[in-house]
């Protein structure tokens, strides 16, 4: 027989959280935050125990993770009778409601089970057919050595998707990437932000966002709505916590946003007014020789050009023109960046150390960061000693 392992009838879930591979420690620590105590359970995975309420203000609250699951049953198969027969026991309509019909993700590794189309042929069978027409609950379903884990996505839409990000640059960091890189550089809504190379504006948005107390997503609906057990009474709770969150939001330190291009200028100030934040930041068309600092200390946090983004150029004369203005005009400003070239991070400073690791459109990327350069003694940005530290601290370059 399957194992159900969602407990949702007495209001509590195993409930899971899908994040980008690497930042799995950023995404623990806001689960924490919210109450809950996260374990790991694989790459870009953490597993946690919530009520209906936790499980709510997880999918409106998490600004590192692409989507929340609930466990729905757990069983070994080895053949597609004992498949057919234990998922049979579930009971789909608790999380396919009338008017839905229900989608399958399916990953098998080392399992007797591995056609995939098949698998999700004789799911449909015991629950409901699929449909063209109707909205979907998706479930992700995954086979590893011939146990079955099926688990229901409560998150609707994913997580990074966020609904105001509506003007796109040449491949724009991820919202979710860009709320993590600022929680482990530490940056707080009393630092001051720039960011010289900032696109359609992910990363000040993101900022302004958390320094308003307004959650990531703004105000859209999750599949857990349309759910058997939803109780609005819990969800009435939440959206009362983010309207508390909102009073109780202090003003921030300057925003500010660059680009050399006005498109993207005006990209970002779109972006902006989308999500609610235009009056929390500032937009400049201006080059980075041509940076400036409004306070005295704060973070430089950029996605700077790499990959298919350089076109021509020299591409470590910009990161080194980065490296020189920060030192020389922002002394007081902590750096970091995103790259996935080390010698380019490296050409902006030497200082500079990797903090994780993740995938990001196809490459292998990474998140580089110093405290304030006049605290650093940045004043030899490439000096050997720091690289040899560099290599002992961070071990051998991955690409992954």
């Amino acid at each position: 027989m399957a194992t159900s392992s969602s407990g949702g009838r007495h209001g509590r879930y195993r409930a899971a959280a899908v994040c980008t591979p690497g930042l799995e420690a950023v995404c623990a620590a806001e689960l924490t935050e919210l109450g809950m105590r996260p374990k790991s359970a694989g790459p870009g995975l953490l597993t946690f125990e919530a009520n209906r309420r936790q499980l709510y203000a997880a999918n409106v609250w998490l600004r590192t993770a692409a989507r929340v699951t609930v466990r729905v049953a757990t069983f070994r198969a080895t053949d597609f009778a004992h498949l057919q027969d234990h998922a049979a026991t579930i009971d789909w309509d608790r999380w396919v409601p009338p008017g839905f019909a229900p989608r399958f993700r399916i990953t098998s590794t080392d399992s007797k089970l591995y056609h995939t189309k098949a698998i999700a042929q004789r799911l449909h069978q015991v629950g409901k057919p699929p449909s063209i027409d109707e909205p979907e609950q998706t479930f992700i379903v995954r086979i590893d050595r011939n146990t079955v884990t099926i688990s229901a996505d409560s998150s609707g839409e994913a997580l990074h998707r966020r609904p105001w990000r509506t003007s796109l640059g040449d491949a724009p960091i991820r919202p979710t990437m860009a709320a993590a890189l600022l929680r482990l550089v530490g940056w707080t809504p009393a630092d001051a932000l720039v960011d010289p190379f900032c696109g359609s504006g992910t990363i000040g948005i993101e900022a302004a966002l958390l320094a308003a107390g307004m959650p990531p997503g703004g105000e859209r609906a999750f599949a857990f709505h349309d759910w058997l057990d939803f109780d609005p009474g819990s969800w009435a709770s939440v959206v009362g916590g983010i309207g508390a969150s909102l009073d109780g939001a202090a003003v921030p330190a300057p925003i500010v946003l660059a680009d050399r291009d006005p498109a993207m200028a005006a990209a970002t100030e779109a972006n902006a007014e989308a999500a609610g934040v235009a009056d929390r930041l500032s937009v400049e068309t201006r080059v980075v020789a041509h940076l400036r600092a409004r306070t005295d200390r704060g973070w430089l946090v950029t996605n700077p050009p790499y990959g298919r983004r350089l076109q021509g150029g020299d591409p470590a004369a910009l990161y080194r023109r980065l490296g020189a203005v920060t030192r020389e005009r922002l002394p007081g400003y902590g750096l970091a960046v995103v790259t996935s070239d080390r010698t380019l991070a490296r050409a902006a400073d030497g200082r500079l150390r990797s903090v994780a690791r993740f995938r990001h459109g196809g490459l292998g990327i990474a998140a580089y960061t110093r405290g304030a350069a006049a605290q650093a003694g940045a004043d030899a940005p490439d000096a050997e000693p720091a690289e040899r530290q560099g290599k002992s601290a961070e071990g051998p370059e991955r690409a992954d």
